[in-house]
């Protein structure tokens, strides 16, 4: 898989692409690419980087990157919510802090600390009228469109995973401004954007005093603004970290997809449990159908061997002896194989009598007629009346709450082998 990360500034696109192959990611090529001025028509430009992605150096995958003051960003304190339900939550909070309706916006949330039963929640939007251009360039490409992120957070995410500073600033150098964020225990707690020019540096070295902690700045500063920090520098590649975000988890993990571009990825686990299922049954099976017939087996000799002692006996005794011995070998053997077809008789009633939505996840037979069964179905509540039904099976009940997952419920049931 080959992924071109596209890192978009005011007047140029910086490129980065990586291959990953058997798990190895591997740098290949990294470039500039000069674009038409802002309010200039840059759609046909976007088109044209693109397609040359997809023909020159054989991209299957785009994920952009834009500056932060494309950006509206707000910490939200909220109650503790499961993640859906954080999103709907969120969508009504932006009214209060979006100048547009949220519907205008594509937005994307990461809980930054817990405290008890609340979150302080950071939240990016972006308005939509501003990515249709890229959009349109990328479906014409024929890339798919992997992702789009926020270039800024991207290089937050490699300082934060090189481990260089819990408490730490850590100040980003785009094409028209710095963009500074505080980190406390590696998560941001503080954003600013600062526009390049004759007193940003002043206005850097304030807001890093305020804040404290070791100070790093990554890409290429004005020198009064090194000197003046006194800063560490991070080597960074915008374009790289925005390639790499379609690669892996970050801490502060943010997407700007619009829901109808979303690769849904199919669950396959219901498949591999159900494969399992029917290769543990088959297992089972072939297992019991084996014993069956070597004892079949066994159980032919023993009859030939009982005929062959009635034509060679030469009393009536020792005959009678000898039949009685043979006879009672022959009704162990009947009670054995009469206990070994209860299993396989116990399965094909199952298969019988239960709903077709039921999978069987495990099941177990002692040696007095009773069956512990655990497993998935859509209703678990309607297993109890088919298996009452049964000839072959009574007192059937749950023998412990039935338990919702993964949109199945899960149950437990036990009942005993009439007869």
């Amino acid at each position: 898989m080959r992924i071109a990360g596209v890192n978009l500034e005011d007047s140029f696109l910086s490129v980065s692409i990586v291959d990953k192959k058997i798990g190895i990611i591997k740098p290949l090529k990294s470039e500039d690419i000069k674009l038409p001025l802002p309010g200039q028509e840059r759609t046909s430009a976007f088109k044209e980087a693109f397609r040359r992605l997809k023909e020159d150096y054989k991209a299957d995958s785009l994920v952009i990157g834009l500056n932060f003051s494309s950006f509206s960003h707000n910490f939200i304190d909220m109650p503790s919510l499961s993640k859906a339900d954080m999103k709907n939550a969120i969508l009504y909070e932006l009214e209060k802090y979006l100048p547009l309706p949220p519907e205008e916006y594509i937005y994307d949330f990461a809980v930054i600390s817990k405290i008890q039963n609340r979150m302080r929640t950071l939240v990016l939007s972006i308005r939509k009228d501003k990515l249709n251009g890229l959009f349109d360039a990328a479906r014409d490409s024929g890339l798919e469109l992997a992702g789009v992120r926020c270039s800024f957070m991207e290089g937050l995410n490699e300082f934060i995973a090189s481990g260089k500073g819990k408490d730490a600033v850590f100040i980003y150098t785009a094409e028209d401004a710095y963009c500074l964020a505080a980190l406390k225990e590696q998560m941001p707690v503080l954003f600013k954007a600062v526009p390049k020019g004759k007193d940003a540096a002043s206005e850097l070295e304030s807001l890093a005093a305020s804040i404290g902690g070791d100070i790093y700045i990554s890409g290429h500063p004005a020198t009064d603004v090194l000197n003046k920090l006194n800063a560490k520098t991070f080597a960074l590649s915008p374009a790289n970290a925005i390639a790499l975000s379609a690669l892996k988890k970050s801490k502060v993990e943010m997407n700007f997809m619009p829901a109808g571009l979303l690769s849904v990825k199919k669950d396959y686990y219901p498949y591999a449990i159900g494969a399992m299922t029917a290769l543990a049954v088959a297992i089972f099976f072939f297992t019991e159908i084996y014993s069956y017939y070597k004892d079949y087996s066994a159980l032919s000799n023993t009859e030939k061997k009982i005929e062959q002692i009635k034509n060679r006996a030469s009393g009536p005794l020792e005959t009678r002896k000898k039949m009685e011995t043979i006879y009672e070998k022959r009704r162990l053997l009947h009670e054995f194989q009469g206990k070994r077809n209860l299993n396989i008789r116990v399965l094909t009633e199952l298969s019988r009598v239960l709903p077709k939505d039921v999978w069987l996840t495990g099941m177990s037979v002692d040696e007095k007629g009773k069956v512990d069964m655990e497993g998935f179905a859509k209703r678990a509540a309607g297993i109890i009346e088919p298996l009452s039904k049964s000839k072959l099976f009574r007192k059937v009940e749950f023998v412990s709450p039935i338990l919702p997952q993964d949109g199945q419920e899960k149950f437990s049931i036990r009942l005993e082998i009439a007869g």
